[in-house]
């Protein structure tokens, strides 16, 4: 009795070099992005280093810079109104900045206008500040790869934590928050760069 050779099987051979295929358009992908980074002239900004400074339009179109939140500690939450799990619970968000010893919040949309995410966002009203990164120059200074994410700046205006959110509401559990404000407050205790 003889026994058909099955048609859908593939060789380790052919599994091989579709394995190759992936983690070459893998490299490229991480590759060129790192160029396009480069070529713009952007670092991506490491934790335990000076935050990018930046200035940004909010919904009305004023340019506002990162300083004017400042002294105090700073969390940019990063999202879009393209990412469907990035709707910020804006309630919990307000809830979050009241906490005592709570950094500010502002949030930054990624990739859109202000016209655009002004119409998206009309039915909110806003505990914290919106700012528009249309270009995502912003987001790739800070090292941003995936959003929602949030960026935690300390007292002294450094990079302490840049993390994304990897649940599938969008938003931390507050012990998750808790975490991150915990090492805010650690931050502070410690002396700024350069001896402030």
């Amino acid at each position: 009795m003889s026994v058909a050779p099955d048609r859908g099987a593939r060789s380790p051979r052919a599994s091989g070099r579709r394995g190759m295929v992936w983690l070459t358009v893998f490299v490229a992908v991480v590759v060129g992005a790192s160029l396009a980074l480069a070529r713009r002239g952007g670092v991506v900004a490491p934790v335990g280093h000076p935050a990018p400074q930046f200035t940004l339009p909010n919904l009305q179109g004023r340019l506002t810079a990162l300083s004017s939140f400042g002294p105090g500690n700073i969390a940019l939450r990063f999202s879009s109104v393209n990412c469907t799990i990035c709707d910020p619970d804006w309630a919990v968000l307000a809830r979050w900045q009241a906490l005592p010893g709570a950094p500010r919040i502002v949030a930054i949309e990624v990739g859109q206008p202000p016209d655009v995410v002004g119409v998206r966002l009309h039915h909110a009203t806003y505990p914290v500040p919106v700012l528009i990164d249309a270009s995502g120059a912003v987001a790739s200074e800070y090292g941003v790869r995936t959003l929602p994410a949030f960026a935690f700046i300390d007292r002294f205006g450094r990079i302490v934590a840049v993390q994304s959110v990897t649940t599938r509401t969008g938003i931390w559990p507050d012990a998750t928050w808790l975490r991150f404000v915990g090492r805010l407050q650690r931050a502070d205790a410690a002396p700024a760069l350069g001896g402030t």
